[in-house]
């Protein structure tokens, strides 16, 4: 193991995943510890370690880092090789932008309103889904997400020419989407279809989405 890294945490997690991904991108070995935040018998490290009790948590030799943002800030100082942070100000100031994008306005259309109810409800909640959400987000939510991104891609990546925490994040949402059996159309947003069918196929995302699938077939059969 690389420093003795431990990241805590369900792989499916958006958060998670994209510390997963940043590992991976930096070539870095860890051990990947599953913790559902909100189920029971969480690992004693992670509860004495984690203030807010939220995923993911992260190990490095004898210290911990909770927050996904915080720790992939870790990654990039601590491990400089394969940057994901542009050294040009506005460019590193634009790939956190939408990072944040895809934390706040991506999760909740794609994470909360769509893979919330159309995956966890039934198989994990063992619910109903709530139907308006799931209409929500496909009708007018994740539209409008296209329709941004669409605008702003000039390039490969969404920054410069090469991938940064940008399209770590904003491909992670992508990830989830498909897990939902929903894919951009190329004669609506063909910007956007272009780059998730390009950046998905990058090793980094192709390792991970091919993980997750065996996973997530463990426990929705």
């Amino acid at each position: 193991m690389s420093q003795n890294l431990a990241l805590f945490g369900a792989p499916i997690s958006p958060f998670v995943r994209k510390v997963r991904l940043v590992l991976a991108y930096k070539g870095l070995d860890y051990e990947q510890v599953n913790v559902v935040p909100f189920g029971p018998d969480k690992p004693v490290e992670f509860e004495e370690n984690s203030p807010l009790g939220k995923i993911p948590l992260f190990r490095t030799g004898d210290q911990y880092i909770s927050d996904s943002e915080v720790i992939c800030a870790y990654l990039e100082k601590a491990f400089p090789e394969n940057p994901l942070l542009p050294e040009d100000p506005i460019l590193a100031a634009r790939a956190l932008w939408f990072s944040q994008y895809a934390s706040t306005v991506m999760i909740t259309a794609i994470g909360a309103h769509l893979f919330a109810e159309r995956v966890l409800a039934p198989f994990v909640f063992k619910r109903e889904p709530i139907e308006a959400d799931i209409k929500l987000a496909v009708e007018t939510e994740i539209p409008a997400i296209l329709d941004y991104l669409e605008g702003e891609l000039t390039d490969d990546f969404l920054v410069g020419n090469s991938m940064t925490f940008a399209d770590i994040m904003v491909g992670g949402m992508f990830m989830t989407l498909h897990y939902c059996n929903e894919r951009v159309d190329a004669a609506t947003h063909p910007k956007v279809a272009a780059y998730v069918e390009r950046l998905l196929s990058e090793p980094v995302f192709a390792k991970t989405i091919a993980e997750e699938k065996t996973m997530m077939q463990a426990f929705i059969g």
